[in-house]
């Protein structure tokens, strides 16, 4: 697509603000984003996807799914704000923008995963065709690793998801069901596994979770971020809905949308995103930093500012939030685009619209 085309850009969360979070979108979702795709598309918007998981994760559950003739209008940004894929129509395949990665080095992805989790993670990698030598010995590489570790004064090669999975224990959860992902610039670990949020949202989880936080925080602050493993270091920005996230310091939302507004030339006042986590803490809020960008934001909260809309809509008995919210925005969205309204008179209009 050509920089002059384009008239602005719908950027989106995914998890609990497009899709459900641990959830396999059905086939009448997919056909609810292409239809809306197609018709940002046919009006000159690009459509771009935001993130934490890598295309190995967010592929087969969406965007593999979607058909061949919108994914040019597609940029996806994952690993939290570490990866980039653009769809390359004549292989039919996705490929990552290698100059926009912004990656663990080897010793810190494997300090912070532990010997079988990194593994399995590499192993996945490999089969994904990510770029990774086909032919590395891992065993051998492992060992390279564990020297670096060693010459840099780590003692023990004990990561952090082990000391984590041991809390897990005491508080009589089973370890078995944590599941972790490497994203590249970011590692997500789930205690419970990658199932949907609710569980993650009883009281008793939500203060289990902050503990387990805090023990990862300082588990970092006493290992020096781990900056002597690489030439960033490495931190916990936000908690996530289930997750707890180690990402290397940089890489967030606003870094993904302010290469996309520079990639494509594009004014910020021209820019949508939708999230349900723009507050102090959440994961889309590092996106209010770039200024006149608009913001949807159809989660139960938000903190206020000069271009934050509260998409939550008012039912008879309740309000209507998430992927719901989200559903009937995006449709009122591409009506007005449709009956002839242009894309900036529709952004100017958001916050004074009931729906």
């Amino acid at each position: 697509m050509s920089l002059t085309e384009l008239n602005g850009a719908w950027m989106t969360d995914i998890d609990d603000t497009l899709v459900y979070s641990g959830e396999m979108p059905d086939n009448m979702k997919i056909d609810e984003i292409a239809e809306f795709i197609r018709i940002l598309k046919k009006h000159n918007i690009i459509w771009v996807p935001m993130s934490g998981v890598a295309m190995v994760k967010l592929g087969p559950r969406i965007l593999y799914r979607l058909p061949d003739d919108i994914l040019s209008n597609v940029i996806y940004y994952g690993g939290d704000g570490s990866l980039k894929y653009m769809y390359n129509p004549g292989i039919h395949s996705w490929l990552e923008d290698k100059s926009f990665s912004s990656l663990f080095t080897e010793s810190q992805a494997y300090i912070i995963l532990g010997d079988s989790e990194y593994r399995k993670a590499i192993t996945e990698m490999n089969a994904a065709d990510t770029g990774i030598d086909k032919g590395l010995d891992l065993n051998r590489k492992i060992e390279e690793i564990r020297e670096i570790l060693k010459e840099k004064g780590y003692q023990s090669t004990r990561c952090i998801l082990d000391v984590l999975k041991d809390e897990l224990k005491k508080h009589g959860v089973d370890p078995n069901k944590s599941e972790a992902y490497f994203r590249g610039g970011s590692v997500s670990w789930m205690m419970l596994g990658d199932i949907s949020a609710d569980p993650y949202h009883t009281a008793d989880n939500i203060s289990f979770r902050k503990k387990l936080i805090e023990i990862s925080k300082k588990w970092l602050e006493d290992n020096g971020n781990l900056k002597s493993l690489g030439t960033t270091g490495i931190n916990v920005p936000f908690p996530g809905a289930r997750g707890i996230k180690f990402v290397l310091s940089g890489n967030d939302k606003e870094r993904s949308a302010r290469e996309m507004i520079k990639s494509f030339n594009l004014k910020p006042e021209n820019v949508l995103f939708s999230g349900n986590e723009l507050f102090d803490g959440g994961n889309d809020n590092m996106i209010r930093n770039i200024d006149e960008v608009q913001l949807l934001s159809v989660g139960d909260r938000e903190d206020s500012g000069p271009c934050v809309i509260n998409g939550r809509i008012k039912s008879k008995h309740s309000e209507i939030v998430g992927v719901e919210a989200n559903s009937m925005w995006m449709n009122y969205v591409i009506k007005h685009l449709e009956s002839g309204e242009k894309w900036q008179d529709i952004l100017i209009s958001l916050k004074d619209v009931q729906l």
